[in-house]
Parts: structure tokens; sequence; C-alpha cells
């Protein structure tokens, strides 16, 4: 009796082991607290010098890519100043629209420099000159202004180095006309005209601004490999223009002109790059497949425009009553902060709000009035604030990094990072502001695009 009575016990004393294990697993099961980031506010902030041990990239295979109003940037060293921040974020208005109107109004917006934020150094001419260029993916051509530009109204503008003279490279060559090259880049650039056996072209921005130059061709040089016979725009005028402290872009398109599509030989329509969190640190834009593949890569469907997929947003861990009626976005580097159809970004704004009870809703400082959610948080040493995923069509779920849920305005103030998409329409643009710290990788033959965390170590 004894020897049962003991093992009854043990028995029992088992059975209260495996059913306080199993009630101790079911309480580690993730708790709302896990859908909420908490950071420390100045790991937000940018720091006063360049930072450069955020890559290990290696300059044969990667470009340093850095914000151009960053202290890694030669337009720092020049005493750039940052344009005022209302133009900054104002100009990101205007890019939706130029998809609309591809048609005699095409590229990008310069109200103010948004679009002038992440920039590569590349070679051109015989012998070899640096420029310094804005990387948009938003627009196509790649140009620099060149001599004889004059300063000014209808002219030109301040640019990092002076401007490239064509007479003084050996290697320079206008395209002619009539030719097929010259027709062909009317159906991409919007306007080309011949003047003297010379093919011309003018690309205007919704905004009026524009530029208007000869297309030529040019040797050009991006890390250690060099390409002849490279069209590109010559600048010669600069209509309305705040292009400053930046010498062009390099426009990374799929268009006849793009940079991308005239290296297909060697690129194979392949290109990647990672923003950096803090305009103190740097990232990188490499042109062609990595030599080392990463598995960590996660993949989706790219369609033209660089549309992808984008179909929802969890938000806290709760996916949220959001319904984009096109079923896409278009991913834009060249625009700061994401941009939603006013519905669902009330839907967001209001969740975002919720999740924040402990935080005090301020006014949006000066110039920063596009942004309508922002909290003080001085008094707090940590800040902590929800999680927030994209949701792609085929399952995809990609976590959106820290400075796309709360960014820091000041060392005192952080906003939501999203806005209304100008006009009413029902357009999603996903910003590089969500882009920030991750490896996107367009793989344009393959019409795929791949997100990786980390990107930027």
């Amino acid at each position: 009796m004894g020897s049962f009575t003991f093992s009854l016990l043990r028995f029992l004393f088992l059975l209260f082991l495996l059913n306080s294990l199993h009630k101790s697993s079911a309480f580690q099961r993730p708790k709302q607290s896990n859908h909420f980031h908490i950071v420390e506010l100045n790991s937000l902030l940018a720091a006063s010098t360049c930072n450069r041990n955020t890559t290990d990239s290696t300059p044969e295979e990667y470009l340093e890519l850095v914000h151009k109003y960053g202290p890694c940037s030669k337009s720092k060293h020049g005493k750039a100043k940052a344009p005022n921040v209302r133009k900054i974020l104002e100009g990101d208005q205007t890019r939706p629209n130029l998809k609309q109107h591809r048609k005699n109004q095409i590229g990008v917006k310069w109200d103010g420099g948004i679009n002038q934020e992440y920039v590569v150094n590349v070679g051109l001419g015989t012998p070899k000159r640096v420029f310094t260029l804005m990387m948009d993916t938003g627009s196509s051509l790649l140009w620099t202004q060149c001599q004889p530009c004059k300063l000014g109204r209808q002219g030109c503008d301040k640019q990092i180095h002076p401007y490239f003279d064509p007479s003084k490279s050996s290697t320079y060559a206008n395209i002619t006309c009539p030719t097929h090259t010259c027709s062909q880049a009317n159906t991409t650039l919007g306007f080309t005209t011949c003047i003297s056996s010379t093919c011309l072209y003018e690309a205007a921005y919704v905004d009026g601004s524009g530029v208007a130059g000869f297309l030529a061709k040019e040797r050009l040089s991006v890390g250690y490999d060099t390409f002849n016979d490279i069209i590109f725009g010559c600048i010669e005028a600069n209509i309305n223009n705040t292009l400053v402290d930046v010498d062009g872009i390099i426009g990374l398109g799929q268009d006849y002109v793009s940079f991308l599509e005239q290296t297909t030989q060697t690129y194979h329509r392949v290109f990647s790059y990672c923003l950096p969190t803090k305009t103190s640190d740097i990232g990188f834009l490499k042109f062609g497949k990595s030599k080392t593949v990463s598995n960590s890569l996660m993949y989706t469907q790219l369609g033209s425009g660089y549309a992808i997929p984008l179909v929802g947003i969890i938000l806290g861990g709760t996916k949220l009553p959001i319904a984009f009626k096109k079923g896409a976005a278009s991913i834009d580097s060249g625009s700061s902060i994401s941009a939603l159809p006013s519905k669902d970004y009330i839907t967001l704004r209001d969740a975002y709000r919720k999740a924040m009870p402990h935080y005090r809703l301020v006014k949006p400082p000066k110039d920063y009035e596009i942004l309508d959610t922002c909290y003080f948080v001085d008094d707090h040493r940590k800040l902590k604030f929800p999680k927030m995923s994209f949701l792609f069509k085929d399952g995809l779920v990609l976590d959106i990094p820290h400075v796309g849920i709360a960014f820091p305005v000041n060392s005192t103030v952080v906003c939501l990072p999203f806005t209304v998409i100008p006009g009413g329409g029902d357009d999603v643009l996903f910003g590089n502001a969500q882009q920030k710290t991750l490896e996107i990788v367009y793989d344009v033959a393959g019409g795929k695009i791949g997100f990786g965390y980390d990107g930027c170590k």
C-alpha cells in the first residue's frame, strides 16, 4: 500500500509539473508588449561626425551612398545649408503626380532638395572628373550641368563641382539627329528636337521647373567599372529649379535612356541599395548581382514603374482595416516619407495614436506641419512605440525599421512619418523613411524585388 501511495504521489507530482510547464509555455506566448519597440531616443539621432563603421563594403563592389546634408557628404564640407524643411516635405507632395504626367512632365521635383537626399560619386569624361549625383529610382536619365552654363535665371544652379566642360573631354560626342537614339529618347523624355543636326531635349516638371540641354554620349566610371558611350543629359538651362550642392542625378528607372538599361550586358538589370538610418551614417549603392547570395532576402513581385503588390499594414500586431484599391504601391528612393489614400492614412494615424497613450500629442514643429501626429518625449529616457509591418499580396510580411515608424524631428519630438497622397487619389507611395536599413534588391530582369534586414552593416 505504501509503495502504491508513493507511486501515485510521484505520478501526481509529475502530472503537476507537466501541467505547470504547459501553463508556463502558454504564458510565454507573445504578449502585447512584444508588438512594441523600446529604444533610446538618442539612438535615433544623427551624430555631428561621419560614422564610417556602418558598412564593410569595398569600393570595388559598392558605391558609398550618403545623405546630401550629412557629415559624410562633400556638400557638407562645402558649408552647404540644408533647405527649409517645409519645402523638403512639400517637394514630396509633387512626386506622386509625376507618374501621372510622364508625357512632357517627367522626372523629379527639385523644390527644396527632398529628391536630392542620397548621393553617390561617379566619374565622367576623359580625363575622368568626379561628379556627385543624386540616386533616383523615379526618373531615368543621368544628367549633369555643362559649360557654358551660366548661373542664374534660365541658366544653371550651384553645384559641388565645376560644371562639366565637353570641350575638355576627348570621349564626348553629341547625339546627332535624325537618329534612332534621338527619336527613341523622345518617347522616354517627353520632348526632343533637332537643332543643327544635334539632339536637344527638355524635361518639364509639374511644379513649373525644368531642364534643357543636349543629349550626348560619354565615358562613365562607376566604381571600378568603365562604360563607353553612355547616353546622358548635358544640361545648359535649369529653369526655376533650386538644385544646389549636387551635380545632377543618376536616374535608375526602366526606360530606354536609363543607366540601368544601358548597362544590361554588365549588370543584367539588377541593382541594390541600403539607405542609412541616420544622416551621419553611410549606406551603399551596388550594380549587378552580389558575389555572395543572401539567404535572408525576401522577394515579392516587381512591376513596371517599380510597382510592388502592397495590400495592407500591420500595426502593433493587428492588421488594420485597410484595403488599397489599386493593390500596389510605388517604391521610390526620392520620396522622404510614405503616402497613403486619405481614408487609409486616417485609419493608420488613429491606430497609432491609440498605441501611444503615455506620450503627449503636440503640434508638429515649425516646417513639419505635413506630419500631424507628433509626440513630446523629453521626459522619457526610452521611447516605446508600436511595431509596423507592410503586408504583400503573396503573404510576405516586411517589418518596417524604427525610423520609419517614429521619426525624430528634433531631440524632443518624434512624428509618424506618413502623409496623405496629394490630390485625393488612390495611389500608395513607399517612401525612403520606411526603407532605411533595409537592403533592397531590384531584380528588374527577374521581375522581383528583395528585402533584407540590417542591410547597411
